[in-house]
C-alpha cells in the first residue's frame, strides 16, 4: 500500500512499556513493593518535616518580636520550650530518614541482580538516594537546635533576622535534594 499524496501520514510515538511488572488491579509484590513504600514512607517523613519546619518559623518569628532587650520576658520559655519541641520531632523524622535509608540499603544488599526494579533506576540509585537525603536532613536537624539553643539570647534585630533566615530557607536542604526525591517519587510511579 502506497501513501498518496492525499492520505497523510501522522506520527505515532512509541509506547516504552515499563519493566515494572504491574498489572491494573494487582498489587506490587516483593522488592519491587517493599521499595516503593520506603519511598512512600521517606516522602512522608519530609512532608511532616515540612510542616514542623512551618511551625518552627511561627514561634521563631514570635521569639524575635518579646526579644527588644537584654532580659528575658515570662511568655519567651513557653516559646523556647516550644521551639526545643520543634527540635525533637524534626530528629525523630530524621531518625526515621536513618531508619528508611538502612531498610533500602538492606534490600540492595539481598537483591543481588542487576536490572532495574522500576524503569531506569538500579536499586543501587535507591540506596544512594535515600542516603542522601537522611545526610541533609541530619545537616539541617543540627542547624535548626542550633537556631533554637541560640534566638533567645541575642536581641539585636541583626542577629534575630540571620536565625530567622537561616531557619527559613533551610540552606543545608538544596534543590538537587528536592529534585532526586521527585525523581524517586517518579520511578516509583508514585507521581
Amino acid at each position: 500500500m502506497s501513501n498518496s499524496p492525499n492520505q497523510s501520514t501522522q506520527f505515532v510515538p512509541i509506547n516504552v512499556l515499563s519493566r515494572l511488572k504491574i498489572s491494573p488491579g494487582k498489587n506490587l509484590t516483593g522488592n519491587v513493593r517493599i521499595v516503593r513504600d520506603l519511598a512512600t514512607d521517606i516522602h512522608s517523613s519530609i512532608q511532616q518535616w515540612n510542616v514542623i519546619h512551618l511551625n518552627g518559623i511561627i514561634i521563631l518569628k514570635n521569639i524575635a518580636n518579646i526579644k527588644i532587650d537584654k532580659t528575658y520576658p515570662e511568655e519567651l520559655k513557653g516559646l523556647c520550650e516550644d521551639l526545643g519541641k520543634i527540635c525533637d520531632e524534626s530528629d525523630k523524622i530524621v531518625d526515621n530518614l536513618k531508619l528508611l535509608a538502612n531498610k533500602m540499603k538492606a534490600i540492595s544488599d539481598l537483591y543481588k541482580r542487576t536490572d532495574n526494579l522500576f524503569t531506569t533506576w538500579p536499586v543501587k540509585k535507591f540506596v544512594s538516594t535515600s542516603e542522601k537525603i537522611y545526610q541533609v536532613y541530619q545537616k539541617e536537624a543540627i542547624v535548626k537546635r542550633i537556631i533554637s539553643e541560640d534566638m533567645a539570647h541575642d536581641y539585636r534585630d541583626s542577629w534575630k533576622i540571620l536565625h530567622l533566615a537561616a531557619w527559613v530557607h533551610q540552606t543545608q536542604i538544596s534543590d538537587n535534594v528536592k529534585t532526586i526525591l521527585e525523581s524517586m517519587l517518579i520511578e516509583t510511579k508514585l507521581r
